[in-house]
Parts: C-alpha cells; sequence; structure tokens
C-alpha cells in the first residue's frame, strides 16, 4: 500500500504536528527545536511515499520522528551553560517547575529511556511503544518501572 504524498502527507502532518512539536522540544535545544521539527517533516516527506500501512501510521510518524530526533541527538553541539539556557528559555524561575524537573530528567537518561518516556507521555499503549521502538510490551512496561523508581529516587525522597 505506498501512499500518494500529495494527497495524504499533508493531512498526516497535521494531525502528527502537535506530537511532533513536543518530540523535538524535548529532543533539541531551545535554540534548534524547530530546526528538528523542520528534519522531521523532511524526512517524513521523503519516506511517506514508501509508507506501506503494515503498522499504524501513527506507530510509523513516531518511529521516523525518533529516529530524526536520535540522529540529530548524535550530532556534535557547542558547549553551553545550563544557567544561560534557563534564562534563555523564560522558565518560571520556581523551584520545581514541573517542566524543568522532566527537563532535567530526561536530559539525564540514554535514547531508548528518554523515548520510551517520552512517548508513554505522548499517550500511546504500551503495545504501540514497542511497536516503534522495536521492543515487546513487556521490555517497555519494565522500562516504565524502572524510569517511574529511577524519578521518585531522584526526585520525590527528599
Amino acid at each position: 500500500m505506498h501512499t500518494d504524498p500529495e494527497s495524504g502527507f499533508p493531512r498526516m502532518l497535521e494531525q502528527s504536528r502537535p506530537a511532533l512539536v513536543r518530540l523535538a522540544r524535548r529532543y533539541a535545544g531551545v535554540d534548534d527545536w524547530q530546526d528538528l521539527l523542520q528534519e522531521m517533516c523532511l524526512q517524513l516527506w521523503r519516506s511517506f511515499g514508501s509508507f506501506d500501512g503494515r503498522a499504524q501510521q501513527s506507530t510509523w510518524v513516531y518511529r521516523v520522528a525518533l529516529n530524526t530526533a536520535l540522529s540529530h541527538v548524535r550530532r556534535p553541539r557547542p558547549p553551553h551553560s545550563p544557567l544561560e539556557e534557563i534564562a534563555e528559555r523564560g522558565d518560571s524561575g520556581q523551584p520545581g517547575d514541573p517542566l524543568d524537573v522532566l527537563d532535567a530528567f530526561l536530559a539525564g537518561l540514554d535514547p531508548l529511556a528518554r523515548s520510551v518516556l517520552l512517548l508513554d507521555l505522548e499517550g500511546l499503549p504500551r503495545e504501540q511503544i514497542a511497536d516503534v521502538l522495536g521492543l515487546t510490551p513487556n521490555a517497555v512496561a519494565i522500562r516504565m518501572t524502572r524510569l517511574r523508581q529511577a524519578f521518585e529516587t531522584r526526585f520525590l525522597e527528599d
């Protein structure tokens, strides 16, 4: 089932855009999340005609977007100061701001763990997360349990 890019791509992109923006913001720095989003869209466009329908379209979109994000993360970046980044983001500055806590936790995770958590936060069921990442649903459940424990240890046991 090859998909015609000109007829289905705009609709697919419109449906996926909020999730793509969230993923780009979490994988890229404050200055380049829009570049990552553009790269995700480009990769989706390039491969849309070869989408064969064996997986759900949303699973395929997440797979392409995550692969693009992981490639982006592996590129060398100039060093920056965490304090400068916080000031540039314009965060609330309040201790324990939920997005700051999430960003801090995500920053300490390996790429696979980060992907599992972000897809879970997107509301994907365990089976779909497993399909996107090439894991079993049981492996996803185990990783989520470990992530929960790591989060509690780091942020809630004070």
